[in-house]
């Protein structure tokens, strides 16, 4: 169907003329008479002649004219050719996405007003449709990174669009949550990377930044779940890493190929002789088949057999004496050429050596070894330069890399946020690994979820992945609402840990600040905006408070706020005392307002400021009153505003001329199935005829028909696979023009968007 050969055909059109001739015949007769004849036959040939030619013309001038109008107007028709190809637009995913999936479902539409559509097709994969590719959906693999997903439109003329319209999406695979451990994995060119926070082991191509999950909770299975691993170690000669797990008071062993965890040591395993504790790091010792575990509570280093899993203490604050004992040691470089192995200590704020044989330990490097300058300040990890003769320790008090010569014990800052300059700065170094072939430390900053690399000569720091997208630039912090500014093709979001108003551009996912409190100046700024809606028509947003308590306006092009309703706008006749969120009642020209505290739902006059109680614990009875309202959206065909209650666990409909509360979902209504376990916002599909729930604990969107109230999963965990999974979805705007709900992840610190026909989920911006 995709085929650009045109059939020519050539229409040859023949016109054929009649000549008429006037024929003269006459019989013998009389002289006279043959005289007459002669006249007559001349008269009539040439009156005939005249007149059959006259008559003619006129005819076949007339009959030609009508003929061929007629023919060429035929003609015309017939030859007016569709050339244009069909046009088509994504419908999903968004124009710039994320995605931590390895596929993706795009959605689309098509159109073509001349001719059938016979094909669309998606990276030359075709797409399947159930009405003539009117709408029209195709699963897509995609390779790790950034890919371009490139639409083909074809129609029966034979048009074809090789590029009727695009979207770009980044595969960056499993998401970082608190990446604490790093260890260079040169055979396989990547970085593999222990996340307590996910409970994972994660491996980090070094050239693409692409991110795949070797081992987790499920993965490869459920036997010796991590439970808070700390840090980790390659024992590449048995293709495994050993992670030190607090959680469960062992060392596991972790098979690089299939992901399989078994505990080489601890409790029971191979005895309960010198018991593991608090491990958080470890150290291979090749030369003596051990592994070297720091220990936290023991205040030791234990010596672990690679094969048996036995245990030995090393070095302890009584072994092989009490001098320089451990404060808290935490991280471990094995530097063989001198038979020790260097302890990063955050107690001492200090660098140990432990002497291999004997577990003596001396002070390499402290506040007052060999000076004070440079003073480690909350060490965390060590590394080993040998080609330098330094170690690099990571300080997450200094937000910095140290080096610290190991003949002097001299510390010089090798990377921090102002050396060598301010671009990609630390805010919580931990791992570090070093990339010796590049020239080059990798270092995991888990505030930063980020596996950054740090230049050995001159500190420069360079993210080789993280979770960031597009970029770093005005990251979310404390997201918690979101509106669709459609006319201007980007999202409106409000963080309360920023106190601004972020612009995200909906094709590329860059975030610009609108409003904060130095733009466009200091007045009226935000404490802590919970809520906003837009108000297109007065060219502002109105953005609920909790901090001040107060409604505002700001204006979405100069990002001017002022103030709508407070204490003293316009009077302090029902105040707010804790609102979270609101609804545009455009119809009314006020905002319904939810006051947790208050437990009340309250109109706002847009004009005057003015407060109303439309409905609380005592208006206008005490039927089913709020306990935890956090959540409003206006439900304007029924005459009511719809409220998430998270105590109550209930979706509650509030009359909006009585006040009235009822019931419309909750446990036991209209059953029991699927219940709200932690709702925390809703919003309206209108065009399915349902309400869109936030539930925090069941990391889930619930959609509740309108008129049952039967709730259903549109997306999880789950559903409709287990890719860019919610932490805490909050708030929500449905962008019913391409089916699809944006909502912002209050602990993923994301903009996502969810597919409203199959649940997928993509990140837009992070």
């Amino acid at each position: 169907m995709f085929q650009r050969t045109r059939l020519l055909t050539t229409i040859l059109i023949v016109f054929m003329s009649a000549w008429l001739s006037g024929c003269g015949g006459g019989g013998g007769g009389g002289g006279s008479a043959n005289a007459g004849g002669a006249d007559n036959s001349a008269d009539n040939g040439t009156d005939n002649g005249t007149d059959n030619g006259t008559d003619n013309g006129a005819d076949n001038g007339t009959d030609n004219g009508t003929d061929n109008g007629a023919d060429n107007g035929a003609d015309n028709e017939v030859d007016e050719v569709d050339t244009t190809a069909p046009s088509a637009k994504i419908t999903f995913p968004t124009a710039f996405s994320g995605t931590e999936g390895s596929s993706i479902i795009v959605r689309g539409t098509a159109n073509d007003s001349q001719s059938a559509i016979t094909g669309v097709r998606v990276n030359d994969v075709d797409a399947t449709s159930s009405d003539n590719f009117a709408t029209w959906e195709v699963a897509i693999e995609l390779p790790s990174g950034l890919s371009t997903l490139v639409v083909e439109t074809a129609d029966s003329e034979l048009n074809v669009d090789t590029f009727a319209t695009s979207a770009q999406i980044n595969a960056f695979g499993f998401h970082f949550s608190f990446p604490r451990g790093v260890v260079l994995d040169s055979a396989s060119n990547r970085a593999l990377v222990i996340d307590p926070g996910l409970d994972a082991l994660i491996a980090v191509d070094l050239t693409s930044g692409g991110r795949t999950l070797l081992s987790g909770d499920n993965i490869p299975d459920a036997n010796n779940r991590f439970d808070n691993p700390q840090d980790l170690i390659l024992d590449g000669g048995r293709n495994r890493v050993l992670v030190p797990d607090i959680g469960l008071s062992a060392l596991v062993a972790v098979d690089l190929t299939s992901g399989e965890r078994t505990i080489l040591s601890g409790n029971g395993i191979p005895n309960d002789e010198v018991l593991i504790k608090f491990p958080k790091t470890a150290v291979i010792d090749s030369a003596n088949d051990r592994a070297l575990v720091t220990d936290g509570n023991l205040k030791a280093l234990v010596a672990v057999d690679l094969v048996t899993g036995e245990r030995t203490i090393l070095s302890s604050n009584s072994i092989p004496n009490n001098k320089n004992p451990f404060g808290d040691p935490i991280g471990l470089a094995l530097d063989s050429a001198n038979n020790r192995t260097l302890v990063a200590d955050g107690g001492k704020k200090a660098l140990l050596a432990v002497d291999l044989t004997t577990g003596a330990r001396t002070i390499v490097s402290s506040s007052s070894i060999p000076n004070a300058d440079n003073s480690l300040n909350s060490p965390k990890k060590v590394a080993l330069d040998s080609s330098n003769n330094r170690a690099l320790i990571s300080d997450i008090g200094l937000d910095a890399i140290i080096a610290v010569d190991l003949t002097t014990g001299a510390r010089t800052v090798l990377s921090d946020n102002i050396t060598p300059n301010t671009v990609n700065t630390f805010s919580s170094p931990n791992g570090i690994a070093l990339d010796s072939a590049n020239n080059r430390a990798l270092v995991v900053d888990f505030d930063e979820e980020a596996l950054i690399a740090v230049d050995f000569t001159s500190g420069a720091r360079t993210i080789i992945s993280d979770n960031a997208l597009p970029d770093k630039n005005n990251r979310f912090r404390n997201a918690q609402a979101v509106a669709i500014d459609s006319a201007n093709n980007r999202a409106l979001v409000v963080d309360s840990s920023l106190d601004a108003l972020i612009a995200v551009n909906m094709s590329t996912g860059v975030r610009t600040i609108i409003s904060d409190d130095d733009l466009p100046n200091d007045a009226n700024p935000f404490v802590s905006p919970s809520g906003i809606m837009l108000d297109i028509a007065n060219n502002r947003v109105l953005v609920i408070d909790a901090g001040r308590p107060a409604l505002l306006a700001v204006d979405i092009t100069t990002g001017e706020r002022t103030i709508v309703s407070d204490d003293t706008t316009p009077n302090n006749e029902n105040l707010f005392d804790f609102p979270l969120d609101l609804a545009l009642d455009t119809a009314n020209n006020r905002a319904l307002v939810l006051d947790q505290n208050l437990e009340a739902v309250i109109a706002v006059d847009l004009v005057t400021g003015e407060r109303t109680i439309i409905s609380d614990a005592n208006t206008p009875n005490t039927n089913n009153p709020f306990e935890s309202a956090h959540g409003i959206a206006l439900d304007s065909a029924n005459n009511r505003v719809l409220v998430i209650d998270d105590t109550l666990a209930a979706l509650i409909a509030v009359d909006l001329s009585s006040g009235e509360r009822t019931i419309v979902s909750d446990e036991s209504t209209p059953n029991a199935e699927i219940p709200f376990e932690f709702p925390r916002s809703v919003t309206l599909d209108i065009a399915n005829n349902r309400a869109l729930v936030t539930d925090e604990s069941l990391g889930a969107i619930i959609a509740v028909d309108l008129t049952s109230g039967v709730r259903t999963i549109l997306s999880s965990g789950g559903i409709p696979n287990q890719e860019n999974v919610f932490d805490a979805p909050f708030r929500m705007a449905v962008d019913s023009t391409n089916n699809r709900v944006l909502v912002v992840d209050e602990d993923d610190d994301a903009l996502m968007a969810v597919d409203l026909v199959n649940g997928q989920r993509v990140i837009i911006s992070r």
